[in-house]
């Protein structure tokens, strides 16, 4: 057991926070919040002070590529098609040539590693990753005890010949990830396996249809960029006649829970789509930001009842994985581009983060309820820029708070971060591996 003790705040979600309690955690689950007295549980419990703290859902990153933490600080004067061309694709041809081809695998592991760090340090318990299949990235996720969520991107058009498996390879790389990693481990799985076609203008309708059927067959979750910039949206109409999200429907995708990733320019009959057909959305406001992808209708989809969820995106177009400053950007972006301080709030962004989060990710998270998953994150709220006279405690963390301020981390009730430091490997030793490795590469 772990007693998370006298708890300043316990934000049980945006809008219900509890003061001075405590939090019971037993085995991977939630077990009591409230008043609890220590000395009638048993002796070997792992007892956490909190006071002068806060204690919060972990938080979701709904959307990232890990693979992309060895490309932080690269061009940022370049729109999404040009980027992919000179930032990323010369990094995903080095990694095939090397690690497919020539079975050097040890770059997935690396880039799992550092992502992951980074992650978990900043208070993220658990994460979507569309990433390439490759030894090693989902087993450092089990190592180093993060919630993962894998999504193995899958393209057969449009994307340069020598970047792309085979349709038999595809399918044979995607049945034997979900038969390896699907909610793993049993019976209180860290990983799941969604399906991640890359978007409506990389995948033919046949791959859309199998990948749709495969869902149905193993109750998947599907994880698709869609209407990330205005180029796309032309693309379509030009060749299939019709905005992304309206062809992905007519090919049948939208029959399984999909997350829609950035969704910046959709149309209001495809909002109401969104809407009709229970899409969540995955918003991403930095890396839209230094793309200048645009700035997604965040108001509208709320407004018809579309939940979103919040994303990073890979670390290259970020160039961080941090949700604390995703949130604040997310809130701030919406304000300015509607000329109004009401259009997105504190508690909205907050809920982003954590329960769309767990809606998006398919997992029984998001909120700090008795039986929910114990993924939960201590906030020290000692520094001066977190001085309040006031105890709104959900603004500050999302103006104020920074990766920093997360002191302990608990995933599926393991602490993996304690007192500001990675207990589930020596982080110096694995950021001096990450050098040696990923100098290869470079």
């Amino acid at each position: 057991m772990i007693l998370l003790e006298q708890a300043k705040y316990v934000v049980r979600a945006a809008d219900r926070v509890e003061q001075d309690v405590d939090v019971l955690i037993d085995g991977s689950r939630i077990s009591r919040i409230g008043s609890i007295d220590r000395r009638t549980l048993p002796e070997d419990t792992i007892v956490v002070s909190c006071r002068g703290r806060a204690v919060i859902p972990g938080l979701i990153n709904a959307h990232t590529h890990l693979y992309q933490s060895l490309l932080k600080g690269r061009r940022d004067d370049l729109p999404l098609v040009e980027w992919c061309e000179r930032v990323t694709f010369p990094f995903v041809r080095a990694v095939l040539d090397r690690a497919w081809r020539a079975g050097d695998t040890e770059i997935g592991a690396m880039w799992s590693a550092l992502a992951t760090i980074e992650m978990l340090r900043g208070g993220i318990t658990t994460f979507v990753d569309m990433d390439m299949n490759l030894d090693g990235v989902i087993r450092t996720w089990l190592e180093l005890g993060i919630r993962g969520v894998a999504a193995m991107t899958m393209v057969d058009q449009w994307v340069p010949p020598e970047m792309m498996l085979s349709p038999e390879a595809t399918r044979e790389e995607t049945l034997s990830l979900i038969e390896t990693w699907h909610r793993v481990p049993s019976p209180d799985p860290l990983i799941t396996v969604f399906l991640g076609p890359s978007a409506p203008f990389t995948c033919s309708p046949a791959l859309l249809r199998w990948i749709t059927d495969q869902a149905k067959r193993f109750d998947l979750g599907i994880q698709i960029h869609v209407s990330e910039t205005a180029w796309e949206v032309d693309h379509s109409l030009e060749t299939t006649g019709m905005t992304p999200l309206d062809y992905l429907a007519s090919e049948g995708l939208l029959e399984r829970p999909v997350t829609a990733v950035h969704a910046v320019h959709l149309t209001e009959e495809e909002i109401q789509l969104a809407a009709d057909r229970d899409v969540v959305i995955v918003h991403n406001p930095k890396s839209n930001m230094k793309l200048g992808s645009g700035i997604a209708p965040i108001g509208a989809m709320r407004s018809a009842g579309i939940p979103v969820a919040l994303g990073t995106d890979g670390a290259a177009s970020n160039d961080l994985l941090d949700l604390f400053e995703e949130m604040r950007t997310a809130a701030l972006l919406q304000k300015v581009a509607t000329e109004d301080p009401t259009a997105l709030g504190a508690c909205d962004v907050f809920r982003f983060a954590t329960e769309f989060g767990a809606l998006a990710c398919r997992i029984d998270a998001g909120r700090l309820d008795e039986g929910k998953l114990a993924d939960c994150v201590v906030i020290d709220l000692g520094g001066a820029h977190l001085f309040r006279l006031t105890d709104e405690i959900v603004p500050a963390l999302v103006y104020c708070a920074k990766t920093s301020d997360v002191e302990t981390v608990i995933v599926n009730g393991r602490i993996v971060v304690r007192d500001r430091v990675l207990q589930t490997g020596d982080e110096r030793t694995l950021l001096n591996e990450i050098k040696r490795v990923g100098n290869r590469y470079v």
